[in-house]
């Protein structure tokens, strides 16, 4: 395993560097403007001379993203609870959750700005309904679909419902719950970006906002790039996170 993880980085890297030189090539032999696209060089060279500003920005992104994330987490688990052990709570609760889903939530920033005024709550709570569902469905759909065998087993040793639900259908949902961070993560960024570019005047959402207004699309290209690397650098971390959580989840493919 060892072996694979040392060929799939200089992989990538190839990659990366590839599509980064034939991005700068067609921008330079095509002469395309830089407030159009800009070559990757001049990307690094705008991240360098405004590296202080972006960090400042970066870091409350990461904040606001990072709380949401662990307010949706949070939340989800515990509604899974209730939703999981009781059929009757599911088919009154879930459907209302479902039709909450269907409303875009960069619509709702508006009003949370309205109800809550600009800066960090607004952020959060963005990032926490983009994030809540991602997260709720899969971990709710690990703990109601236990074997039929296994349930009938269980019953006639005499578990009762509480039992199978905190001591099968937890420790079952939790590798879902997990991995479903991965999609919630991603959703909470997305999420509190919106929300910067509606109701806050920090953040990197509000400095694409504010530099693509100016015409800077280097700096915006910045921005993006950052996001890009720092999603990726946390969705690896809870990649190790949950193999040490739930290492008893992989034994079968390590």
């Amino acid at each position: 395993m060892g072996i694979r993880y040392r060929i799939r980085v200089p992989g990538s890297l190839l990659a990366m560097t590839t599509v980064c030189a034939v991005w700068e090539l067609s921008v330079r032999l095509l002469s395309v403007p830089q407030y159009v696209l800009p070559a990757p060089s001049v990307i690094l060279l705008s991240a360098s001379k405004y590296s202080w500003y972006l960090t400042h920005n970066l870091l409350d992104t990461l904040t606001h993203a990072v709380l949401g994330l662990a307010l949706a987490a949070a939340f989800s688990l515990a509604l899974s609870l209730p939703l999981a052990y009781s059929g009757s709570l599911r088919n009154a609760v879930y459907p209302l959750i479902a039709g909450f889903n269907a409303i875009p939530r960069a619509a709702l920033v508006p009003l949370l700005a309205l109800w809550f005024g600009l800066g960090s709550v607004p952020k959060v709570l963005t990032a926490f309904l983009i994030a809540f569902f991602p997260i709720l469905v899969p971990t709710l759909t690990a703990m109601v679909t236990v074997e039929r065998e296994l349930l009938e087993m269980l019953l006639s040793f005499g578990a009762t419902k509480g039992q199978i639900l905190t001591k099968v259908a937890v420790p079952r949902a939790m590798p879902y719950f997990l991995s479903s961070l991965h999609m919630g993560l991603t959703s909470a960024f997305v999420g509190t970006v919106i929300a910067e570019m509606v109701a806050s005047d920090k953040g990197l959402g509000y400095v694409i906002l504010s530099s693509t207004s100016r015409l800077d699309t280097p700096l915006a290209f910045s921005c993006l790039m950052l996001l890009a690397l720092v999603t990726f650098t946390a969705s690896k971390a809870l990649s190790l996170t949950e193999r040490r959580v739930v290492v008893w989840a992989y034994r079968a493919s390590a």
